[in-house]
Formats: structure tokens, sequence, C-alpha cells
């Protein structure tokens, strides 16, 4: 892979920093080049107090932003705070603090976090399932989907039911607004390379078999959309009637008045490939919160990717039931699958724990 390097200030700890990280890609086999336009990944090396995004044309380029030694406080509580917010400034794929004293703490967008010590070639290792992930997020919109499904189904009614309940439980983040805390450019950028206006955490999906659009369709929480409070088909709750794999994008039923900036949740290559693995799965749930002794990813892989995607199907099909589990996204929160909705929340909500077990 090819990598570059930008930097938006210089001191002499911040370059020691930013030697040894270069020294470490290349020892690992990797190429640093000249322009963004050439990379992988950039290493990005920023402050706290002015976090600078990279401008890239695809979502396919990953920015690791690095700052380095840039405040004095040891308080944990507020190194990920500040980690956090300079991360969605950044417009990030991961954040790395270094400390003075080189602790070093990641930062993931879905609020994940965790400490080392330095070390290159770990931190290289670390990162390296996410500058070689294969995101799979793109949607294709067709205005198929049948007039009699537009203010939703039965089952639809259970999806905006559990939403709330998800809320009522405290396992559902308030959505992160981005609008007023990021720049209307920066929100541009955001959306051209992501397609998302907002950010949110968790989803739910729920198959429902419609005979004329495909044999694995399902409905699923929109991308950023507020889970506690949906409301409309072709924003809020999306039917996925098929995947495609080979370019990576999934194929939507709509409405003829569907919004066109919304988006199906990143995840939805995951419940995509649950679905076609396990015919009898008949719903998913994915939160920001755990479960003690679940069978967990190896890698901290990003939502959206085919790596994700096939790393839950692996952890899946050694499960006892895998029609009827949770499994564990690594630092991240959980996947957890059932017959329906109804079974999920029956067998798995009194077992939650909201604080996510975190590890390197």
């Amino acid at each position: 892979m090819k990598f570059s390097i930008e930097k938006n200030d210089q001191d002499t700890f911040k370059e020691s920093i930013a030697e040894a990280l270069t020294d470490a890609c290349i020892r690992n086999g990797d190429e640093l080049v000249d322009t963004t336009n050439e990379a992988n990944y950039i290493l990005n090396f920023t402050t706290f107090k002015n976090p600078k995004s990279v401008r890239r044309q695809s979502r396919s380029l990953f920015v690791i932003t690095f700052i380095c030694g840039d405040t004095a406080d040891k308080d944990e509580d507020k190194i990920k705070s500040m980690s956090y917010n300079a991360l969605v400034k950044s417009l990030s794929n991961l954040l790395i603090y270094i400390s003075p004293g080189l602790e070093t703490f990641f930062t993931t967008p879905e609020a994940g976090f965790y400490q080392i010590f330095f070390n290159p070639d770990e931190i290289y290792e670390k990162i390296k399932p996410i500058i070689s992930s294969s995101f799979a997020t793109d949607n294709v919109f067709i205005e198929d989907l049948p007039e009699r499904l537009w203010s939703g189904t039965d089952i639809t009614g259970k999806i905006r039911h559990y939403g709330k309940v998800l809320d009522k439980i405290g396992v559902l983040p308030v959505p992160f607004r981005l609008k007023g805390f990021l720049t209307e450019s920066e929100l541009r950028h955001l959306y051209k390379i992501y397609g998302i206006t907002g950010a949110s955490y968790g989803n739910l999906s729920a198959r429902e078999r419609i005979p004329e659009l495909g044999k694995d369709t399902f409905w699923m929480t929109g991308r950023g959309v507020d889970k506690s409070n949906l409301v409309a088909i072709g924003k809020d709750i999306l039917l996925v009637k098929d995947f495609d794999y080979e370019n990576r994008e999934a194929i939507l039923s709509m409405p003829s008045n569907y919004n066109p900036k919304a988006r199906v949740s990143v995840d939805a290559v995951e419940h995509s490939m649950i679905y076609k693995t396990y015919p009898e799965i008949g719903a998913i749930v994915h939160v920001h919160a755990w479960i003690q002794g679940v069978l967990c990813t190896r890698q901290n892989y990003p939502c959206g990717t085919i790596e994700l995607a096939q790393e839950v199907i692996e952890l899946l099909g050694r499960s006892k039931d895998p029609v009827s589990t949770a499994v564990g996204l690594k630092n991240h929160g959980l996947t957890i699958t059932g017959r329906d909705l109804d079974e999920i929340f029956e067998k798995f909500s009194g077992s939650l724990v909201k604080e996510v077990e975190m590890f390197a």
C-alpha cells in the first residue's frame, strides 16, 4: 500500500513521532508517496486546537490522524472528549493521540477508546485493518416499492417500536448533530464522501419477504437518523431489495416520493450477508452496548466494510445458535440476531451492559 503525510504545524516531538511512524509503515512493506492522489492512506499530523481535515475524493482513501503532545492534561475523560471532537472535525477514520509521556490513545468513529504505550510497529498493526478495508456503503435507488408499502407494514411498525425501546434502555446514544459543529464546507464534503449529514449509533433491521422484489428483502433503519423517532419510509426506514457485492452497493426499493439524500445504514452489507447465509434469521439489531462472554471480532474493522461483515459471519458460524445469538464487535458494540425483533428483545435486552468493553 502507498501512504502520504500531511502536517499543519511542526515541532521536535511531533517530528520524531512522525519519523518513527513513517519508518514503521515502510518497514511493514508500504511506500511513501508525495501526493494524496497516489496514496491508499494518509498520516495526518494536526492539533486539538485546529484539527485539520484532509480533502479527499474517495472514501477508499483512509485518514489516520495523529495529535502529538498537544496537551498536558492527564484526565482520561478529557482526553477522550478532545480526541473525539478532533476526530469528527478532521473527518478521520481513526485518531491517535500520543502524550508527552508516550501514552498512546486510540479513538474510533464508533466512540471506541483504548490505549497502549507508544510502539510504532504495534500502532501499524492497529491501523492495518482500517487502511486495508473495503467499504461497501454505496446506495442504488429504484422506484419500485409497491404503493401498499409506502406507509409501512407491521414489520416497520416493530422497527419503530423497538427503536424507542433502545432509547429507553439507554443503549442508543443521542444522534451526533454535525450541523453547527462542522462548517458548511465540511458538511458538503462529508456528504460527498460518506453520504451522511448526521451521525448516530445503532441500527435495526427485519426481514420481510416481498416476492415481486426479491427473495432476501429486508427493512433497515437509515444512516444518521434518530433511531428513537423513526417516521418516514424511504428516509428513516428503507427496504433493501438486494446487495451488489461486486460493486459494493445496497439496492434499495423506494417510493416515488423518497428523499434523495436518504441512505441506508452503512451496516447493510453485514445484514445482507447474514440474511443470505441464515434464512431462519428474521431480525438483526446493532447496539453500542456489551454482553459479557460473547465471541468477539479480532480486529477493529470500520463499519460498512466487507471485512467486518465477513468476520461477523465467521463468528456466527462458531456460535451455538447463529439464528439467535449476540456477537461482539471489537471496541464497538454488538450484532444480535433473532427469528424476529420480539425474540431479540425478550432474550437479550436484560443482559445489555451500556459500557462497551474496550481493549487493545
